[in-house]
């Protein structure tokens, strides 16, 4: 299920560049439009503050495992 998901977020981007060359824009398409790009933005940028707080979490857990396997 997940393959599955990813598979689809990583389409996303390929659908809607063939969809804006393809398609005729109107007024409400491209404000509908400007709010998905904004919102994929915001969840683009939610996915890398947790990627970061991951890697974050386990270089520092690395810190401690090498700090407490130093002492005698």
């Amino acid at each position: 299920m997940l393959k599955l998901i990813g598979i689809i977020i990583l389409a996303l981007p390929a659908v809607l560049f063939v969809n804006s060359l393809f398609s005729r824009r109107s007024r409400r398409y491209a404000e509908v439009m400007s709010n998905f790009r904004k919102q994929v933005d915001f969840a683009v940028w939610a996915l890398l503050v947790m990627i970061a707080c991951g890697g974050v979490f386990a270089i520092g857990r690395l810190i401690w495992q090498l700090a407490t396997a130093a002492r005698p």
